[in-house]
């Protein structure tokens, strides 16, 4: 199984973690990291290397809520720095679902990260078009 951390502004990766686990049961491959206001970035990138340094980068997928954003910047400086994990920006529950369920030893990172990232586009949907002009 790929490793997972989810770093998201505020707590929003735990509530994507329990989330997921709602519908698919327990998850021993997610790790969170929450870059609340009340951590600085030097805190904030201290723990976030430290989740990446105990991971296997190569079987790694970083997902973060928002490109530009603190958690996603620092994730960028690391691969900038060296690191070779894969990084997601725009972490929605489809993306999530299907990283968790299209998972296995056959597929690469590389294939995982894409499949979560089609995911995440046909996962946003105008309902009230599909509504009014039967399109899906």
């Amino acid at each position: 199984m790929k490793e997972i951390i989810l770093a998201t502004h505020g707590h929003l990766s735990e509530e994507f973690k329990s989330t997921l686990e709602l519908i698919v049961g327990l998850t021993d491959n997610i790790r969170c990291f929450c870059m609340t206001k009340e951590k600085s970035t030097e805190t904030g990138k201290a723990e976030l290397g430290k989740l990446i340094a105990e991971s296997n980068e190569s079987q790694l997928i970083v997902m973060t809520d928002l490109f530009g954003g603190s958690a996603a910047n620092i994730c960028a400086e690391f691969l900038m720095g060296g690191h070779s994990f894969r990084l997601i920006a725009g972490l929605n529950l489809p993306m999530l679902l299907t990283i968790e369920t299209a998972d296995s030893d056959d597929i690469t990172t590389e294939s995982l990260a894409q499949r979560a990232i089609a995911a995440g586009g046909q996962g946003v949907i105008d309902v009230n078009r599909v509504i009014t002009e039967g399109v899906g």
